[in-house]
């Protein structure tokens, strides 16, 4: 999906989702969705999300706010809670959050938590995978381990695989045992 903020339509809508990410990027995801649907090409019930980094992160926001849509998310190296990130990652990655959101967590509260995955842990219905790099600096561990220990807290279904390497594996061992990974998840999810 060419969601808001992708690069493929210009500058402007590029843009449009600074400080206020999350939000067109799902309602585009939400309106495939039902394209899809309508088309016949999907079944309501067995379509799956996923995707890695940003992808990762819209996976489990969409998974949040838009909880009847989706049989399971697979997210890999995601981000889960901007306010825990922020605290975690290089100096130059802040700088990059600050430009998206108009300024630090501390700044943009209101943003930053409605923005952040973990905001919306209570209404999750969908069962969630996760592969996190346990030495990631973009998305950092701590961020993701909040995020499961507040679903595992409500009782919600998360998996996360941890694997020791970055913001993903070149190791093509680590690969080829991540997708055995999600194809099982997806087996076990669609039946």
């Amino acid at each position: 999906v060419n969601y808001h903020g992708s690069v493929t339509f210009g500058k402007k809508f590029e843009k449009s989702i600074w400080g206020n990410l999350g939000d067109l990027e799902v309602q585009d995801m939400a309106s495939a969705y039902y394209w899809l649907v309508d088309n016949k090409i999907a079944m309501p019930d067995s379509v799956l999300l996923t995707g890695g980094s940003y992808g990762g992160y819209l996976t489990l926001q969409a998974i949040g706010r838009r909880p009847d849509l989706w049989a399971g998310g697979m997210a890999l190296v995601a981000i889960a809670d901007w306010k825990t990130m922020y605290e975690d990652e290089a100096e130059t990655l802040r700088g990059y959050q600050r430009a998206l959101f108009g300024g630090s967590p501390d700044e943009t509260p209101e943003a930053t938590s409605k923005s952040s995955p973990i905001t919306y842990a209570e209404q999750i219905k969908a069962p969630i995978f996760v592969i996190q790099g346990e030495n990631d600096t973009r998305c950092p561990a701590r961020q993701m381990k909040g995020y499961e220990e507040k679903l595992k807290s409500l009782g919600k279904s998360i998996n996360i695989h941890w694997f020791d390497a970055g913001h993903g594996s070149r190791a093509q061992e680590q690969q080829i045992e991540q997708q055995e990974l999600m194809l099982r998840f997806a087996y076990q999810v669609l039946g």
